[in-house]
Parts: structure tokens; sequence; C-alpha cells
């Protein structure tokens, strides 16, 4: 893979590239991001790139002086200009700095860029094979030291902040910083200023040993995630060596179909024993740990129907936006699980009933954007339409067509930003409104923005 920076002053432009381009099919890999010269000087620094992608005109320092620094320090690295630009004195200018190539940013959705990077591989590929300068590892650093702090970070914090107290750090993913090349004694520094300036308790952070030079952070980021996820514990210090996360693939297994089943049964609201064997069958099975996390947030969604309307919580995405660990989620299904089981029976709701409602508010959820509908679910859940209807507006405190709509929403909200390229039309009909105006309406009612204004202010976060 073709190891690329992105330079962009503009936020949206960056991530409208992430987003638009299929770079992992053209054999690329987005290792950062940076908005300035400045911060992107910071990363190539510590982190190998084969490919710049840079605007022109930005603030700090703007994308000639990049170039020039860059050429100078790294002649194996390639450049290619994002302008908005056609002028050609001002292009040649940057061709006269080593640039390969440029893309006009109206040009993007066009394919251009696409076809001009297929063309950028090649080449580099080409190189590479001839034993030519194309290969940016080689620009390296010798590093002095062998270990390195990886620091994730709440996904709500802006990803442009730079933890408090670790100047140095280096942005490798969006929430994801990591502090490379550093001593065992420097790294017990950072922790202790991590401790001291109370960010000890919003952060997850891993300490990775046996340091080499610049290693790929495909090769190695992967599988701390999943190693952390079943192996680490709530804001307690995480120690791994690298040679341990290098060459391993993470687990690819979905969660089984036994325990998936189990979970949205959610018999397991009134059985703690079943509950902790469960997470254990989990914890023991290792599945894709991706998975495991979006069948949690599925059902969490699913009971935030409720749980608004009854203040049973906080808010639960604000909660786990942290949470990088299988006992992380543990905790939090255990303290709101215990709050919907006292609401439960506060209201007088045998088990099984209210099982049955909180079965079909999952189902729902789950299929926001298809055909859920009152008989299908009361059917599914062994109710009567009529009692269904009844009792589901008692526990969810709203009616059906109300939890429907907001469901839908809900979906909606989500798609925005995972499909950020999509038109709205697009969004509208994949979570069931076949009327793009009534949906920005209902959308508005809901949120006080129209759609297109709510994508842009989270890609904006």
């Amino acid at each position: 893979m073709i190891r690329t920076l992105i330079v962009d002053d503009e936020h949206l432009v960056r991530k409208g590239l992430v987003f638009t381009v299929p770079w992992k099919e053209c054999g690329f890999e987005i290792v950062a991001e940076a908005d300035n010269g400045e911060s992107a000087l910071d990363i190539i620094d510590r982190v190998p790139i084969d490919l710049l992608l840079t605007d022109l005109t930005m603030p700090v320092m703007d994308g000639f002086e990049l170039m020039r620094i860059v050429k100078e320090r790294y002649p194996a690295v390639r450049t290619v200009v994002l302008t908005c630009h056609q002028d050609f004195h001002f292009l040649q200018d940057a061709m006269r700095l080593g640039a390969i190539d440029y893309v006009v940013k109206t040009d993007i959705a066009d394919n251009v860029l696409e076809e001009m990077l297929l063309r950028i591989s090649e080449r580099i590929v080409a190189e590479q094979a001839q034993g030519g300068p194309a290969d940016a590892s080689g620009q390296a650093k010798q590093a002095e030291s062998k270990e390195s702090l990886v620091i994730m970070m709440p996904e709500q914090v802006t990803p442009r902040a730079r933890p408090a107290g670790l100047e140095g750090a280096v942005q490798i993913q969006d929430s994801i910083w990591m502090v490379p090349g550093k001593t065992s004694s420097e790294i017990d520094a950072l922790l202790s200023r991590i401790e001291s300036e109370g960010e000890a308790d919003k952060l997850c952070y891993a300490r990775v040993t046996n340091w080499p030079d610049k290693p790929r952070t495909s090769d190695w980021l992967p599988m701390l995630k999943e190693r952390m996820f079943y192996e680490s514990y709530a804001n307690d210090e995480y120690t791994v060596s690298l040679s341990e996360l290098i060459g391993e693939k993470p687990s690819t297994m979905d969660v089984p179909a036994d325990i998936r089943l189990a979970w949205h049964n959610q018999r397991w609201l009134f059985d703690k024993k079943e509950f902790e064997d469960l997470l254990l069958a989990i914890r023991d099975g290792r599945p894709s740990y991706r998975s495991v996390v979006t069948m949690f947030e599925e059902l969490a969604a699913a009971w935030d129907l409720i749980a608004v309307n009854n203040r049973l919580w906080p808010d639960w995405r604000m909660a786990t936006a942290a949470f990088t660990t299988l006992v992380e989620w543990q905790r939090w299904f255990e303290q709101a699980s215990m709050s919907i089981t006292q609401y439960a029976r506060s209201r007088g709701f045998s088990n099984d009933v209210f099982i049955a409602i909180m079965r079909a508010l999952e189902m729902l959820h789950t299929d926001s954007g298809g055909s859920a509908n009152r008989t299908e679910l009361s059917a599914k859940v062994n109710l009567s339409q009529s009692y269904f209807s009844t009792i589901f507006k008692e526990i969810i405190g709203k009616s059906f067509h109300e939890a429907v709509k907001e469901a839908r929403l809900e979906k909606a909200k989500q798609m925005l930003v995972q499909h950020a390229d999509m038109p709205i039309y697009w969004i509208a009909e994949k979570t069931g409104f076949q009327d793009e105006k009534y949906f920005s309406k209902i959308f508005r009612l809901q949120t006080g923005m129209v759609p297109s204004e709510f994508r842009e202010r989270q890609l904006r976060r």
C-alpha cells in the first residue's frame, strides 16, 4: 500500500477526499491528515509516507514551503498538488518544487483523482520494483528508543485536539494519537503528566514496547485495538510488545448466532447469571470486536427510545464514546439493565411482557429503514395486535407510530455521517422516507436543522 498524507486547511475537503475516493482499491492507505504545512511536517518526521497530497494555500505554512522542505528532507516522497487554481504559472511553480501531478478540487467527484491515483500507483510500484527512490521507509531516521505510547480519546473530542500534556503526539487516526520513540522513563513521565492534569479518566492508553524504526500503522494498530478490547481494563495501563502485534490479524469472525440470539432476546435483563455467562462466552470466543461493539450499540440505541422518554440514564453515546474495552461495556450494561428492571417493576409489568416489548423495540430499531410494522412485530413477540399497541405505549411512553418515526430519524443521523458522499434523497429512501421534502421537514422539527446542515456540523467535529 502507498502511504498517503492529506494536507488541506478545509476540514470538509479532507473528509470528502477520505470518503469519496476508493483509496484501498487504488493501492493507497491514508496514514494521517493535517490542516497546514507545519502540522504535516510534524507528522512526516514521525510517520513514514510515500505520497503527499497537499493544498497550496494554507495558514501557518503554505503548500509551497511544505514542498520545499519535504523535497530537501525526504526526496523519496512524491507530491501531488490539490488546488482551486488552474493558472499555468501557479502550477508551474509547484511542478518546479517536485510535484508529479495536480488535481483541481472541483474535479474530485468526477473520478479525475481516482484515475490520477491509478497512474501514480503504477509509477511508484514500477520504481520500487526497479529499486528506485519511491520507498519512503528508507528516509526514516533511526529511532533511539524502543517504546511508544498510544492514546485513545473519546470520539466526541475534536479530532484535531491534541491530548493535554502530550506535546509531540501524532494523530494516527481520528481520536487516536501516538507518542513514538521514547525511553521507558519518558513514557513514565508522560503518564504521570496525564494523571496530574486530570486526563487519566478520559483516556485509554497502551504502552507498546520493542518499538522498531517507524513500523506501518496498519501492521499493528488493528491488532492492538482487539487485544485491548479483550485484555485491557478501563483506566489501567496496558503493555504489549510490538512483536506480538505485527504478523497477527484481528478476528473476522462474527458474533456466533446462538450468542447473538440470546443477547437480542434480552432475558438476561432479569437474570444476572445469564448476562455474565453471555459476556464470558464473548470473551472466550473472541469474535471480531467490531461486531461485538456493533451488537452492543444497536441494543443501546434501541433502548434509547425508552430511556429518553423516561430519563433512565444519560445519553448512551456520550457515556460510551471513549469505551475501548469489553469490561467497560459490561459495566455500562449492568447499570443500564438495573435501571430498566427497576422501571419495569415500578410500573407493575411482568417480566415476560416487558421483555416482549423490549424485543419488539430492538427489532423496530434494527429494521427502521425497512418494513417494520405493528402486525409483524406483535406476531414475532407473541402478543395480540391490540394488546401490543396498548402495552407498547404504556412501557415506551409513546405510540408505535411515533417510535417508528423516531427510530428512522436516528438511523438517518447515523447514515448522514457514515455515507457522507451520498445525496439526501438516498438517505431518506434508505431510512423509510419516500419523500425527501417530508423527510427534511420532520428532520428539522426534531433537530432544529436540515439534514445537510446536520451532516456538515457532524463532519466538522
